[in-house]
Formats: C-alpha cells, sequence, structure tokens
C-alpha cells in the first residue's frame, strides 16, 4: 500500500469511526442489566457486571455490543461442539456460560439449525428459557443449504421456534447469501423462487420475526444485489466478516471477499446496523508473529492480542453486535472485559493495527511449526523443522516478499535463498519431498508437510527467476489466466501468437511437435496438467516456460534439468488417468525414463496404439 493509499484508507476509517465515538460509547455504557448478582459460579471480580456497552437498532432496542456465538459450544469432552460431532454437548456448562453473560450485560445470543451439527439451537434454547424472554435478543437462520424446497425451508423455519422454545425470534437471518458456482442463482433458489423471502416478510409483519436480514459470505453481485432492494425489504440488519485485515486486505487473504470497509461503508448509506462475524479471522487474530505480538504488547502490555481485534470491530458506530463463537468461560470473561466498556480506537491505534494487518498479510504463509522435532528423522533425508523455521523466520523479518515492484524485493529474494542455503543443505531443501507422508502421523501440530513442502519449494523456485524473466513471468500468468477463463486444455503463444487447444491429453501437443512450422521453439505455454509424456514434448519442441496447475515429480524434474521455466501450483507422483481409478497409460509407460530423448519413441508408439484403438 502506498503512503496515498493509505492516507486515504486511515481518511475512511476515521470517517466510519465518527468523531462520537468516544461519547457515544460511554453514554451507551450506562445502560445496565436490571440485576448485577451473579448466579452462574463463575464470577470473577476483574470482570464488571454493569459496565457492558450497548448500541441501539432501528427500534430503540438496547443490544449489547459483545454478541454470543452459538457456534462452538462446549461438548462433555470439552471441544467445540463445531468440531466433536460425537460427543453430546455439555449443557450444564452451556447454562452456566450463558447465565454468566447475561450476569454481565450480554444479551445477544447467535445461532442456526446448522451450528454443532444440528445441536445449538436446542442447546441456547434450554439454557435461555431460564430467563426472562425481555432479557435477551435471539438470532437464528434459514440454513437451507441441502433442501431448498419451500416445504423443507417451512419446517427448518417453524422448528427453530420449538427448538428455542420461543414464540418470536429477534433477529433472523438469510443464511450465507453469496455461496455456490452460480452465487445469483443459487440466492433465488434458495429464497426468492420458493417464496420464502416473501414469506419471512410477512412473519416480520406479523411479530414473529422482529428484524430480518442476510449474512453475507461470498459474490459481491450478490450482497449489492440484496442491498439495491433495501427500499422494499427494509432490511433490519446485514452479517458482514469484519476485522483489521479485512477492513482493507480482504481479498489479500481470501480471493473471494470483499474488503469490509465497503461492506460496512454500503451499510452506513442506507442507515443499516450491521452485525460482526469473524473479529478474530477464524482465531488466526489471537496469535501473530512475535514481531507483532510485541509491538501491540508495547503499546498496552495488559491488553491480550485478541482484545485488540475486539476492539477494532466494535468502534465503528454503526456496529450493532459483535459476534463471537466462546467455547471457554475465559474467552467470554476476556470479552465482556473489553466491551466493559468499549475503549474505542484511535488514530494513532488504527495506524498501529494497520501495520500489523499489513505483517499478517505478508505473514499469511508462515507454518505454525514448533521445531519439536517429532517429524524426523525423514526417510528422504529432509530437515522439515529447518525448512518450517526459515520460511517463519523471514516471514517475520518481511524478507518474503511476493511483488516484484516492491523496493524491497531484490534485497528480501537474496535474503531468503542466501539464508535458505546457509540454513538447509541442498540434499535436504523442500524440493527432496515426495509427500510420502511418513512425517503425517508424528506432527502434533497436524501439518500437511507435504504440502507445505511443495509451497515451499514453489516459493524457492519463484524466487530464483531473475529480473530478466519478469515480462517472462508475466507473461505466462496471462496465459494461465486464458486457459482457466477459456475452459482450454492448453494455451501456447509464440511469435507474437497465441493459439489454444482442447483436445485430451498430450495430442495437441505431439501435434504442434510434429508440425512443420515448429510453433514451440521459443514458446511459452499454460497447461492445466503436466505429465512426463507432455514435459517430453515442450522439452523437444523448445518450450521456454510453462504455467500450471499440476505438474508429476518426474515431469518438473525433467523440465528443471533442460531449463524449461515453470510455475505451478502443486506436485503429484502421476496423473491419474480418465476413469480416476488408475494412473495416466502414458504416464505408465514412461515410468523410469528420466530424459526427452528416450521419452519420444514411447510417446510415438503410444499415440499409434491410440489412434488404432488399443489404449483404453
Amino acid at each position: 500500500m502506498d503512503t496515498k493509499e493509505k492516507n486515504m484508507s486511515r481518511r475512511s476509517f476515521l470517517k466510519a469511526f465518527g468523531a462520537g465515538a468516544v461519547t457515544a460509547t460511554a453514554i451507551m455504557a450506562g445502560c445496565t442489566p436490571k440485576e448485577n448478582t451473579v448466579k452462574s459460579g463463575l464470577a470473577d471480580e476483574n470482570v464488571p457486571t454493569d459496565k457492558m456497552t450497548y448500541r441501539t437498532n432501528l427500534h430503540g432496542d438496547k443490544v449489547s455490543l459483545l454478541g454470543y456465538g452459538c457456534m462452538r459450544l462446549p461438548t462433555e469432552k470439552g471441544v467445540s461442539g463445531r468440531e466433536d460431532d460425537k460427543s453430546n454437548i455439555d449443557q450444564e456448562r452451556v447454562n452456566q456460560m450463558v447465565d454468566y453473560a447475561i450476569e454481565h450485560g450480554v444479551n445477544f445470543f447467535d445461532t442456526s439449525p446448522a451450528y454443532c451439527q444440528g445441536r445449538s439451537e436446542k442447546s441456547i434454547g434450554i439454557a435461555l428459557s431460564r430467563h426472562k424472554r425481555e432479557d435477551f435478543f435471539i438470532s437464528t437462520k434459514l440454513s437451507n443449504f441441502g433442501d431448498y424446497s419451500r416445504e423443507a425451508s417451512l419446517e427448518m423455519y417453524r422448528n427453530s421456534f420449538t427448538e428455542l422454545q420461543v414464540d418470536y425470534i429477534d433477529y433472523y437471518l438469510l443464511h450465507a447469501v453469496g455461496g455456490g458456482e452460480d452465487a445469483m442463482k443459487v440466492l433465488y433458489d434458495r429464497y426468492f423462487n420458493n417464496g420464502m423471502l416473501d414469506f419471512l416478510i410477512e412473519e416480520r409483519k406479523a411479530g414473529r420475526i422482529r428484524n430480518l436480514g442476510f449474512s453475507y459470505h461470498g459474490d459481491i453481485r450478490v450482497y449489492d444485489y440484496l442491498l439495491s432492494l433495501h427500499d422494499k425489504i427494509k432490511w433490519d440488519f446485514v452479517l458482514i466478516q469484519h476485522n483489521y485485515v479485512d477492513w482493507n486486505h480482504a481479498k489479500e487473504v481470501n480471493p473471494g471477499n470483499t474488503n469490509s470497509e465497503y461492506l460496512y461503508g454500503e451499510l452506513v448509506k442506507r442507515n443499516i446496523p450491521a452485525l460482526v462475524m469473524e473479529p478474530l479471522l477464524g482465531g488466526r487474530l489471537a496469535s501473530l508473529s512475535n514481531k507483532s505480538n510485541k509491538r501491540l504488547k508495547e503499546r498496552e502490555p495488559e491488553a491480550s492480542v485478541a482484545s485488540w481485534a475486539f476492539r477494532f470491530a466494535g468502534s465503528q458506530e454503526k456496529i450493532l453486535s459483535v459476534i463471537s463463537g466462546m467455547t471457554y468461560i475465559e474467552h467470554l470473561k476476556e470479552n465482556v472485559k473489553t466491551y466493559s466498556p468499549l475503549k474505542p480506537l484511535n488514530s494513532d491505534e488504527f495506524e498501529l493495527l494497520e501495520k500489523i494487518a499489513v505483517a499478517f498479510v505478508n505473514n499469511r504463509l508462515a507454518v505454525p511449526c514448533t521445531a519439536c522435532q517429532y517429524c524426523m528423522p525423514c526417510p528422504y533425508g529432509l530437515d522439515i523443522p529447518g525448512i518450517f523455521s526459515h520460511l517463519n523466520k523471514c516471514l517475520d523479518e518481511g524478507n518474503v516478499i511476493q511483488d516484484r515492484k516492491d523496493k524491497r524485493y531484490a534485497e528480501a529474494r537474496k535474503a531468503f535463498l542466501i539464508g535458505y542455503d546457509r540454513k538447509v543443505p541442498k540434499l535436504r531443501q523442500a524440493n527432496h519431498c515426495i509427500d510420502c507422508g511418513h512425517c503425517l502421523p508424528h506432527c502434533p501440530q497436524r501439518i500437511e508437510i507435504g504440502k507445505e513442502m511443495q509451497r515451499i519449494d514453489r516459493i524457492v523456485e519463484e524466487l530464483k527467476i531473475d529480473g530478466a524473466d519478469l515480462g517472462q513471468v508475466a507473461r505466462l500468468t496471462s496465459l494461465f489466466r486464458l486457459l482457466e477463463n477459456g475452459k482450454h486444455s492448453c494455451v501456447v503463444s509464440n511469435r507474437e501468437e497465441t493459439r489454444t487447444f482442447g483436445k485430451n491429453g498430450v495430442n495437441d501437443l505431439y501435434d504442434l511437435y510434429k508440425s512443420s512450422d515448429k510453433f514451440l521453439d521459443g514458446a511459452l505455454m499454460a497447461d492445466k496438467i503436466v505429465g512426463q509424456g507432455a514435459a517430453a514434448l515442450m522439452v523437444l519442441g523448445g518450450v521456454k516456460g510453462v504455467r500450471t496447475r499440476v505438474v508429476t515429480k518426474p515431469a518438473l524434474e525433467m523440465l528443471k534439468k533442460n531449463d524449461v521455466k515453470v510455475i505451478y501450483d502443486e506436485v503429484v507422483p502421476h496423473v491419474i488417468n480418465r476413469n480416476k481409478d488408475g494412473q495416466c497409460p502414458l504416464d505408465s509407460r514412461l515410468s523410469g525414463i528420466d530424459s526427452a530423448d528416450k521419452a519420444l519413441p514411447v510417446i510415438e508408439q503410444f499415440m499409434k496404439d491410440l489412434k488404432e484403438g488399443k489404449v483404453f
């Protein structure tokens, strides 16, 4: 982010937060529960019972800034019900935590028929039924992901009332709109074509739904479309993913996401209150790099890293409630404390978090390795902890920069590559991993070590491409984009001409190799899958560079040996056949052959057999 962009971001942030944020928060913190008596048995003198920050919805209701997310209720094994589908929900513990939440001013509880493998609504309904109905707001959703029919959707809607033991629902959502390959079609199938949105609007008129909104995940066109209907539907709220990384860097974390600065801004324009999900970005903002942790601790030694994220999420004036899934009482206590009352971010703190966000984005490639050595020894001699340690150290120091236009790119590239060779001997580096899986059962962090080794090897290979090849890399990227968007089997570019192809296997490559115009000589190309046969034809034809989604290990070795630049996403042992029940017949025939020249007669015989129908 350049200086101009950063300044613009800061201005938009301060505008979104509002000059009156501190004053407004102080006023809202004065709205206290009717009773301050603690009944949960989980009292903590360090957590006040009467300081919770509240926000006012469109109907004048005071809603706690901390919302209790019920997607991670504890099981009898003591872990989250989101991951544990075999153990029963620990109802006694849920009751205690709900009691504690209400005693400390939390009055917003968010659930869904889909949470905790379908057990959340019933459990939270039991816990809340022990309290006065006016003491809490309940939020649930039409989570009709599997069956879009009106009958199934109505059954789900009505069952929520039974499970929650209520006769009205305070906040009802169209759940997770924007998902699916054809997000707009899915939206219409789930809520429009079956008449469910019209039904829910009528239920709101009847008072069985007090507030109607939706939660957004994915395609921005769906978000914009639903907001365009606001004058007709009158959305009471919208649930968005919002945190200090997603504010400006959502697409850098996940290309399918949209910056929450935009999402929030569109709601502000229409005076629609926002609910917040993922304030910790799936827990990732609770554990940052050592460098980022240190910067936050230097600013506020007593504050947790997570509390900074919650302060950010709650500082904007139009945020109604920040929903956090809390399995353990420690998390609940900390979050209550952060919002009792909220201390809104000032401009300096925003700038600090923006720097932390940039560091986080640059550090997203880190591997959660603790160097415990349980994965060692590797049967193929890799120094697994050493490789991971070098990557993480370089990320922490800012020496992994993928943007070649960055002024520090050359310096960082040199530091990474030289350091890598010094730290890890060449024969013990990531490119020697065959993904045998021997290490996987021994890793307490459950790291997919083989995939991480492929990723690190890809980083190394791309860093090895020097500045003279930048144009080549850009061209390969462009060809790959054409390949993907046009659904071609391969794309070849040479002599200011680009050709697209659609045959299966190596048919097109073989025809190009045999053609008289020698179009492959000096060409750049993109191919979905590169096996040994395709690699041999590329080498023989004189291809200079290839961008592919998947490359086999033997093909990669052959291309590298012949100085063909390769950019890839994944390395696999071999190409799968069309029936997906075995190895590609050409790959099978080429097994053990390590040179393109030796591969050629095998390929020619294969093509002859293919033409005569002898290949199945």
